[in-house]
């Protein structure tokens, strides 16, 4: 263990022993703060994963539609045509 972070918790523990009545507030600080930090670690973790998974959606079709150039054309009129076959009044 580190010669700080020695110190740091003999510190912590003589001002356990100094104050009892603060150790449950400041373990449920404790506490809070790493859940809070979990949570931010999580959300970023997340917001990083979706924008990847749209730029690489993105680039997958910018690919598909240099392989299949009629692409576009096709899904329009099957969309249509299948918009027809439900709902003919809305084609």
């Amino acid at each position: 263990m580190p010669v700080k972070l020695r110190l740091l918790a003999w510190a912590l523990g003589l001002l356990a022993l100094a104050h009892p009545a603060l150790v449950p507030v400041v373990l449920d600080v404790l506490g809070i703060a790493v859940v809070l930090a979990a949570t931010a670690v999580v959300g970023i973790v997340g917001w990083a994963l979706a924008n990847i998974s749209l730029i690489l959606t993105a680039v997958s079709g910018l690919l598909l539609l240099r392989a299949f150039p009629g692409f576009p054309r096709w899904f329009r009129h099957s969309l249509v045509a299948s918009v027809a076959a439900v709902a003919p009044e809305k084609a």
